[in-house]
């Protein structure tokens, strides 16, 4: 998913009048976390000059929309609204996470059995 992709997704689910540079700045401050939980340095952000694609791909790529979405919620002060989809967001995050880590655990040479 692309940074715009991300945008135009939470913007058909939450109109606002969000500017698209805040909302990527909201994306690329995710965009940090999540390189750092996959051990990665964070790119520069380059956007509007190229609309960089994100890191996490499928099946875990809503979550940028989930974050925008919440995001929207938080400023346009729809407290009922940020909660509930807070904890969607968190459910979706605590996923995107444990895959992540069954995924790229470290090799043991070791086996021990008690």
């Amino acid at each position: 998913m692309k940074l715009s992709e991300a945008m135009v997704r939470a913007d058909e689910l939450r109109p606002n009048t969000a500017g698209e540079e805040q909302k990527a700045a909201w994306l690329w401050a995710l965009e940090g976390q999540l390189s750092e939980m996959q051990g990665r340095s964070l790119r520069p952000c380059r956007w509007p000059e190229v609309d960089q694609e994100l890191n996490l791909g499928p099946p875990h790529e809503e979550l940028y929309v989930l974050y925008l979405i919440c995001k929207l919620d938080y400023y346009n002060q729809e407290m009922e609204l940020y909660a509930s989809d807070s904890a969607v967001y968190n459910a979706a995050l605590a996923e995107a996470q444990a895959w992540w880590r069954r995924g790229h655990r470290p090799e043991r040479k070791d086996r021990w059995k008690l």
